[in-house]
């Protein structure tokens, strides 16, 4: 039918916009990479391709991960979704955050939340 028709032709079309939106991604995966690893009270490893990361919460005062994006998203207005949600064992103290947005927004983002830790950790 018409769509398979059109599946082909995107398949066969250009792919530049691919290798860019690729590139784009690393680097705000690399952006946020290491400007989370440089606020005190959390850590992540550097995720390999998909468009999330999965920072740790060390503090253990903190590391209810659920009430952890409930406070982010009430004192820094930052969206992030808790890990224990995506495995009870491994995810507990983690957070999820999408590394789709521009690094201008991520940044702001992760200047709001090392703002928000700097105010829980004494």
């Amino acid at each position: 039918g018409p769509s398979q028709r059109a599946y082909a032709a995107a398949l066969r079309g250009p792919q530049d916009h691919i290798k860019e939106f690729v590139s784009k991604l690393k680097q705000r995966r690399n952006f946020f990479y290491k400007r989370v690893n440089e606020i005190k009270g959390l850590s992540c490893r550097k995720p390999g391709g998909a468009f999330y990361i999965f920072p740790k919460i060390d503090p253990l005062s903190l590391a209810d991960d659920k009430k952890f994006v409930l406070d982010v998203l009430k004192e820094a207005h930052v969206i992030l979704v808790p890990g224990s949600g995506f495995d009870q064992t491994y995810g507990r103290g983690h957070f999820r955050s999408v590394l789709l947005p521009p690094i201008a927004t991520l940044e702001k983002a992760l200047d709001a939340i090392e703002v928000f830790m700097k105010n829980k950790i004494r």
